[in-house]
């Protein structure tokens, strides 16, 4: 679906530009990270994968609070991101769509289980998604990397 599509149905909308809230996005994108980890350790990997995949929802948010965008919907962040983001790699946001739709399986469905593995690799993610947010975002206020 297109972006234009997406702020035509509400699912974007235009605000204005803020770096203070990429910020606290980022911010919050670490912390849910840390309880990913927490609970991982203690071997609950559903909301361990959930917390993982809040990390990664709060750093693409980042994005879009840099480019004076709010969002109504997962999808379209995702959407967002690979249309106008594209340079994070294509590696990337297709592992970002990937672990969206493993996160809406884990909360909504009544059948999913995951694993050790499955619980790692989205921790392992979400810390390279935080980490080249950071570098994307650093960059565009002019910080150096």
């Amino acid at each position: 679906m297109s972006i234009d599509k997406l702020f035509r149905e509400g699912h974007l909308k235009k605000i204005p530009p803020s770096i203070e809230r990429a910020d606290k996005s980022i911010a919050t994108a670490e912390r849910y990270l840390s309880e990913a980890r927490k609970t991982l350790e203690i071997g609950v990997h559903e909301l361990a994968i959930i917390a993982a995949y809040s990390a990664i929802f709060h750093a693409a948010r980042a994005i879009l609070f840099l480019d004076g965008v709010g969002e109504r919907s997962h999808f379209a962040i995702f959407e967002y991101i690979r249309e106008k983001h594209g340079d994070l790699g294509e590696e990337l946001v297709n592992s970002f769509d990937l672990f969206r739709k493993l996160r809406h399986s884990v909360a909504y469905g009544l059948d999913t289980h995951v694993s050790q593995d499955d619980t790692e690799g989205i921790i392992g993610f979400a810390e390279d998604f935080i980490s080249r947010v950071k570098k994307h975002v650093g960059s565009r206020k002019g910080e150096k990397p």
